[in-house]
């Protein structure tokens, strides 16, 4: 692979040879090229963390990806699962400095809704984010609608996250009030709108 192939065309259409030379070999050149993408990725989602955090946070994302890779069944794409890796260490991150007064940054502020912020996802790593989202057909249509919705949304970054601790790690209303910065009777709202999304959608319920 050469370095005009780096980086932002990886890595590619054909996935399945550069997964299986990745876990085959952990010198391979494809090593490289999957850090380079996590540090670009992560550098464009981790605006509000403080830089000498940086490089801590990509070391764990790469500690994922080496340990959870073997598992990847190509149900999702390689660079969704890879963002998946990054945005939970950025969460777990923003949780961390949060939980230890050094952050203080609201998931509805409007200057910060394009990041990642706030906290209070489970550190469930790839493989249970995977498996979540590709049990069978209809979960992964109910996921992407899911998603939809909350990215269409004017607070998506927060509704995810109420989404998952919710509908998919099973929290209250309270628990998760308190992990996304809102009261639970908003919690309750994005849910049930969610759950309204996805029937319409479907065309049954959730």
């Amino acid at each position: 692979m050469t370095e005009s192939n780096s980086d932002s065309r990886w890595p590619g259409a054909a996935e399945r040879p550069v997964v299986k030379e990745m876990n085959l070999n952990r010198h391979s050149q494809y090593w490289e090229e999957c850090s380079k993408f996590v540090k670009r990725c992560m550098y464009a989602k981790a605006k509000n963390i403080p830089n000498n955090l940086h490089e801590d946070i990509i070391q764990e994302v790469m500690y994922k990806v080496t340990k959870y890779l073997p598992d990847f069944h190509f149900q999702c794409a390689l660079k969704t699962w890879l963002n998946l890796i990054i945005e939970h260490s950025i969460i777990d991150t923003h949780r961390k400095l949060r939980n230890d007064g050094r952050f203080n940054v609201h998931l509805g502020d409007p200057l910060n809704e394009s990041d990642l912020e706030g906290g209070g996802f489970k550190t469930s790593e790839a493989r249970s984010a995977e498996d979540v989202s590709v049990t069978n057909d209809e979960l992964r249509n109910a996921l992407a609608a899911l998603l939809e919705y909350a990215n269409t949304h004017s607070n998506p970054i927060r509704d995810r996250l109420i989404i998952r601790m919710v509908i998919f790690e099973r929290h209250t209303h309270e628990e998760t009030a308190k992990a996304a910065g809102c009261n639970a009777p908003v919690v309750g709202y994005v849910v049930r709108e969610a759950q309204r999304y996805v029937r319409e959608k479907m065309g049954h319920k959730l």
